[in-house]
């Protein structure tokens, strides 16, 4: 975890990664705003070759540049993710974050609040350059009654609208994490379907994290310490979101019983009190990072929980299909989600029917 405030787990920051640049599209302020906001970061914006013969640019950049374009050749050449003009420049950032994001949801279901944007569909995040202005939003929000979530993130994808650049703030990720976020990205570029948000980041994560697998076991070995601590740290994410899937499953219930609105606020407020204290009690056992045992977990609402299921979703799904269809092979199981994702139909439903052998 590189920051922790309200709102953020002790996953690696770039789980949240957001899924499309919504300041490009959505009302004119806001996008005359966010916008000028980011081309004007674009702008400074030095490319990889010029980076790499500056005498002065520091060596923490170069080796970022150097890491960076291994991973994405990787990426295209071996799993057949899309060739873009994604991660050939890079930004120098000023602070230690990109942007501040907002994501909502109703407070007595797990229905979740989307923003409505041109070209992408809707999504159910809105990000912000300046904390205030997201602090605002979430304000507006939490007075319609909403669970809300306000964070930080240091990267998103524009989905080919703008060449993506590396930010400076990556050089501070292993080659795991920085693996796990370039492939995340350059599945949202080769397959996104317009109004499936849930199965958009479940495909882009599960892509990330078994190509991750892969590339540090090529570049730096099976077994190697790079691969052990990127197994660890996602055995600890794993048992970290299974806590939250079965705190989510309880409240769900709750949330399904027909109860009057008050009660049910009242039965949420016991379910999350007597989670957080099962949490504290056990954590130790749970993890073997200390961000994980010291999680405020008293914290957590509908927001952050439903933030968790949008990209922990069921890799199950999409692991069986890796198995069982495509034989292992993650450069086949790419080009098979692709075609899916091309006819009509949700592409996880599709998923699921290639499993079971159905047309």
């Amino acid at each position: 975890m590189n920051r922790a405030n309200e709102g953020r787990g002790p996953v690696p920051v770039l789980r949240w990664i957001l899924a499309a640049l919504g300041a490009l599209t959505l009302s004119s302020c806001y996008v005359t705003t966010q916008g000028t906001r980011y081309l004007s970061l674009l702008s400074r914006a030095e490319r990889v070759e010029r980076i790499l013969s500056d005498p002065d640019a520091s060596p923490e950049i170069k080796d970022l540049v150097v890491r960076a374009e291994r991973i994405r050749s990787f990426a295209i050449q071996e799993f057949g993710l899309a060739d873009t003009r994604n991660y050939r420049s890079v930004v120098r950032l000023d602070s230690d974050a990109l942007a501040t994001v907002v994501s909502a949801c109703d407070a007595v279901s797990f229905r979740r609040h989307l923003w409505k944007y041109p070209v992408v569909g809707d999504l159910p995040y809105k990000g912000f350059f300046k904390p205030a202005e997201a602090e605002r939003e979430a304000a507006r929000l939490r007075g319609e009654g909403l669970d809300v979530l306000v964070r930080t993130v240091d990267a998103f994808s524009t989905l080919g609208w703008l060449p993506d650049p590396l930010f400076s703030t990556f050089s501070r990720y292993d080659d795991g994490q920085l693996a796990e976020l370039i492939l995340h990205e350059l599945a949202h570029a080769t397959v996104f379907v317009k109004g499936a948000e849930q199965f958009n980041e479940e495909f882009a994560t599960f892509v990330g994290r078994q190509g991750a697998l892969r590339y540090l076991a090529r570049v730096h070995g099976d077994p190697s310490s790079e691969l052990a601590a990127f197994q660890d740290a996602r055995t600890d994410a794993d048992a970290f979101a299974a806590f939250l899937r079965e705190t989510a499953d309880r409240l769900e219930t709750l949330y399904g019983s027909g109860r009057p609105r008050e009660e049910i606020l009242s039965g949420k407020a016991e379910i999350l009190a007597a989670r957080a204290r099962d949490y504290r009690e056990t954590a130790s056992v749970r993890f073997r990072s200390e961000d994980y045992r010291v999680f405020p977990m008293d914290r957590i609402n509908n927001a952050y929980l439903d933030l968790y299921r949008l990209y922990e979703g069921e890799p199950e799904v999409y692991g069986e299909y890796l198995d069982s269809v495509c034989g292992g092979d993650l450069s086949l199981f790419v080009r098979k989600v692709k075609d899916l994702a091309g006819n009509r139909g949700d592409p996880k439903d599709a998923i699921r029917k290639a499993i079971r052998g159905l047309p």
